[in-house]
C-alpha cells in the first residue's frame, strides 16, 4: 500500500567501503520514496539532539550515515503492523 504513495525519485548513496585515504566511498542509485519536509527534533547516533528538516519514507533498507539527495541520514523510525511486521521505515535527514 505504501508503494502507491512513493511517487518521488531520489538519489540514494550507500556506503560501500573506504578509499586509499580512509574516506568513505559510495554507490549511487535512484529509488522511489515519499519525501515529507518537516522539522523534527531527534537524537543522532552520537547521542546529540539535532533538528531534522526532512523525512523520507520508503521500503529500501537504508543505514544511518548514508545519503539521500546529498543529505545525511541521521536517524531511522519504523512503523509496524499488528503482527509486528515492519511496513515502512522513515529516514530522518
Amino acid at each position: 500500500m505504501l508503494e502507491d504513495y512513493m511517487t518521488m525519485k531520489v538519489i540514494y548513496k550507500k556506503k560501500v567501503g573506504l578509499n586509499d585515504y580512509n574516506e568513505p566511498t559510495f554507490e549511487e542509485k535512484e529509488i522511489a520514496c515519499r519525501l515529507v519536509e518537516k522539522f523534527k527534533q531527534v537524537t543522532n547516533e552520537k547521542g546529540d539532539i539535532v533538528v531534522t528538516s526532512s523525512v523520507i519514507q520508503c521500503t529500501e533498507p537504508i543505514k544511518v550515515g548514508d545519503y539521500i539527495n546529498n543529505m545525511k541520514v541521521i536517524a531511522i523510525n519504523s512503523a509496524t503492523d499488528l503482527e509486528g511486521i515492519i511496513g515502512y521505515r522513515g529516514y530522518l535527514l
